[in-house]
């Protein structure tokens, strides 16, 4: 009995000794005279890529922006905050808030424009280092609300368009381009608060 157990050990051994043996032999198959398979890179997974932007992924960005608009006879600086949670591959939904700042030449601009708007955006290069894409926004706009002199409100659209880059996984770089359009009711006078914003800063991927 003992020696059937001894002999069935033996043979386990030897059949994991030679399975060993043919695969150190075999190695890669060109080494032994068989071609490369031309197909085989197209099994593989593909890499994995860390920047860019991809579902899941909640962006916030801080633009500074230099602003053509009827709020004043010459160009003028604002600013922009916003978020966007992306939900598939090319689409998102964005979140922003744009404040009129002051004159070029450093004085305060008569009237100060807030806006708080909200509309989707497109990506048309997800999962890459570059991205151009494109949104739609819609709002109010507060007349001189940072400076608590009125209330005054209306409805405000507006359409634009952005380039990142991405440096990392988390650190990117926006420039955006956009048109705005609202009637504002200022000094008793209903007055067209269309405006043209350019815009660069810096933003973070989660």
């Amino acid at each position: 009995m003992k020696k059937n157990r001894l002999d069935q050990g033996l043979s386990v051994l030897a059949l994991l000794g030679a399975a060993f043996a043919s695969t150190v032999t075999l190695g890669n198959p060109a080494d032994q005279g068989y071609p490369e398979n031309p197909f085989a890179r197209d099994h593989y997974p593909l890499p994995a890529k860390e920047r860019g932007a991809a579902p899941g992924q909640v962006q916030f960005s801080v633009l500074g922006a230099l602003v053509s608009g009827q709020n004043s006879d010459d160009l003028y600086f604002g600013g922009k905050i916003g978020s966007e949670k992306i939900l598939n591959e090319y689409g998102g939904i964005r979140f922003t808030a744009f404040q009129d700042v002051m004159e070029t030449n450093g004085q305060s601009l008569e009237h100060k424009i807030t806006s708080f708007r909200s509309g989707p955006a497109w990506h048309f290069f997800p999962f890459s280092a570059f991205d151009v894409g494109s949104y739609l926004e819609a709002g109010v706009a507060v007349l001189d609300l940072v400076d608590g002199k009125t209330g005054t409100k209306a409805p405000e659209v507006a359409v634009g368009g952005f380039i990142d880059f991405h440096v990392n996984s988390t650190l990117f770089v926006r420039a955006e381009l956009e048109r705005a359009w609202c009637n504002l009711d200022v000094n008793d006078a209903v007055v067209k608060q269309h405006r043209t914003a350019a815009m660069l800063g810096f933003g973070f991927a989660f």
